[in-house]
């Protein structure tokens, strides 16, 4: 694999201050450790429940949140590191769509300016800015006639388009995707999937995708990584990982996911019990064993490390060979 992005023991500790002083009195881990590399032109899949540490992670990526540690190099070159004016021009490599496309427009300026803001604030002739406007909106299948628009008088579909389009203006290499689907409808979900998946063809894109659904990861992704209490619990080719998942948090994701057909119905499913602990007082060993369902003692007193399975596919459980796989029933 040639990797266009390399994630290495990357860390993000917040602190939480308490006191008349407001001295340091804990740490909220809400990345640590993590580890995953994403090839030039793949869709890399990131899945886990709120608070599962995924939006810090690709904040993280484009250095809009400083790393507490570990190492993030795209195309070979340090993010977490680099000085203002390379890291301006790293910036210009790397884009991202947020889950609410309208918090992410001004409400009082119309299309045309938030489209126009990124290439004039990067030095783009003024003469072409529009030529180049004119053409991604078209790619992501609108006209020109909503440039004189504000973003409230467009729907949610049409101002997620808008959003695509100027993250792609500048032609990044590597484009973020923070949940880019969860707030539109089923239908509205399709279309927006079918022209990130046109785009990414076009234009050559590497995804890092976003999101709690599986069926749309399944869909866009060509490998998926699972994270719970900020740390990678499975990670491997998609098909192999939400089919024959080696660790029982990602079964548990899949038994919570709507199967996609109604012969799965009365499939076997793995349930995780109670609720996640919180972040400042993290369980020993595995994060998942006061919740998982095949726990032992080792599970409680280790910390299991992430180890290859099968080629491509890695995941942090001590009982992984011999998980029993969830098989499916009649109803």
């Amino acid at each position: 694999m040639n990797p266009l992005v390399e994630v290495s023991h990357l860390e993000k500790h917040f602190e939480i201050r308490s006191g008349l002083w407001r001295t340091v009195s804990s740490h909220v881990r809400a990345v640590d450790d993590v580890s995953f590399a994403i090839a030039a032109g793949e869709t890399l899949g990131l899945v886990g429940e709120s608070g599962s540490g995924k939006s810090t992670v690709a904040r993280l990526l484009l250095r809009l949140i400083t790393a507490t540690g570990g190492s993030v190099r795209l195309e070979g070159r340090e993010v977490t590191t680099a000085r203002p004016a390379e890291m301006k021009a790293l910036r210009r490599k790397m884009g991202i769509v947020f889950q609410d496309p309208a918090a992410s427009m001004n409400p009082r300026a119309k299309i045309k300016w938030s489209l126009r803001r990124p290439l004039v604030t990067n030095g783009f002739e003024h003469a072409r800015i529009d030529d180049q406007i004119l053409a991604m909106l078209a790619k992501v299948n609108l006209g020109p006639e909503l440039l004189n628009r504000y973003p409230h008088q467009l729907s949610g579909g049409q101002q997620q388009r808008i959003s695509v389009a100027r993250a792609l203006l500048l032609r990044p290499r590597l484009l973020v995707l923070d949940e880019p689907t969860s707030a539109l409808d089923i239908s509205v979900q399709a279309q927006v999937l079918n022209i990130l998946l046109d785009l990414q063809e076009a234009f050559g894109l590497t995804y890092l995708f976003i999101s709690h659904d599986l069926n749309v990861v399944r869909y866009v992704s060509d490998r998926v990584a699972i994270m719970y209490l900020g740390k990678l619990m499975e990670i491997g080719p998609v098909e192999a990982v939400l089919q024959a998942p080696r660790h029982p948090y990602t079964q548990g994701l899949a038994a919570s996911s709507p199967p996609m057909s109604p012969h799965q119905r009365g499939r076997q499913r793995v349930l995780l019990a109670e609720q996640p602990p919180s972040l400042i007082d993290l369980p020993t060993g595995c994060r998942l064993h006061p919740r998982c369902p095949f726990r032992q003692t080792i599970c409680e007193e280790t910390r299991p490390e992430l180890r290859e399975l099968a080629p491509g596919h890695w995941a942090a459980c001590h009982l992984a060979e011999n998980l029993p796989a969830p098989q499916p029933r009649d109803t």
